[in-house]
């Protein structure tokens, strides 16, 4: 939901500059991190990731066109600076399949990164939500509420007509947009979201749950921040 289809040549160039320099540091700091990591575990699971990322944000699967980002799943899994990483890699994919232009890849690295970002924080934070399906749902519901909102905030930022961030159609051979103010666009985005937000994040618990049972290690960064041990076997999940 939080990933804009937008074609070059729309948003102002110091938004999508102003992006793509906020992109670059903060992957670059991802990346200073993954010096301290495993490589040999960890970047085969952020090429599978961002695959999986990749799949579901192609598929529509709500009659708005909503698709789920699996951003917070691969943030808990990854840890944030590979979970950053991934989304980078997804948007770059999606914008050379057509899905938003090459310009807007900064901004939407941004709202994807800091989905994985948010959702690994919060799903340490909320340690003491038991079990980990619930624990996991919840940090998925409060991340993308917080990500839609920074959505609108770019939105708004842009000056344009919020028509432009919604799917074209035509109309006897011209392009039809949507003619809606930011606040009417707001709260189309936060109602209908919400929706998705509950799907995505049944799926993210289920994920993390099964996780859980059948390879608990991947959890461990999550569950118990760096340097903590792999949850035991009959910990409640």
């Amino acid at each position: 939901m939080t990933h804009m289809h937008i074609p070059d040549g729309v948003l102002p160039v110091w938004l999508w500059v102003t992006g793509f320099i906020v992109m670059a540091l903060s992957l670059g700091l991802s990346l200073y991190r993954v010096r301290a990591m495993d490589r040999k575990k960890k970047i085969p699971l952020l090429g599978a990731l961002a695959a999986v990322m990749l799949v579901a944000m192609s598929i529509p699967i709500l009659p708005p066109a909503y698709h789920i980002n699996l951003s917070v799943t691969t943030g808990i899994l990854l840890g944030p600076a590979l979970g950053f990483a991934a989304a980078f890699i997804a948007n770059v994919m999606l914008a050379l399949m057509g899905h938003g232009g090459i310009t807007v890849v900064g901004l939407n690295t941004i709202l994807l990164g800091s989905e994985a970002v948010l959702g690994h924080s919060l799903f340490f934070l909320f340690k003491k939500i038991r079990p980990l399906f619930w624990r996991a749902a919840m940090a998925t519901v409060l991340t993308l509420f917080i990500t839609t909102v920074l959505l609108i905030g770019i939105v708004a930022a842009t000056n344009l007509e919020p028509g432009h961030f919604f799917y074209h159609h035509e109309d006897h051979g011209q392009s039809v947009e949507a003619r809606v103010s930011v606040s009417t666009f707001a709260v189309m985005v936060l109602s209908l979201g919400a929706l998705g937000w509950l799907i995505e994040a049944a799926i993210t618990g289920a994920v993390v749950r099964f996780i859980a049972q059948v390879k608990p290690d991947l959890l461990n960064h999550a569950l118990h921040g760096a340097g903590g041990s792999v949850p035991k076997t009959g910990e409640k999940r």
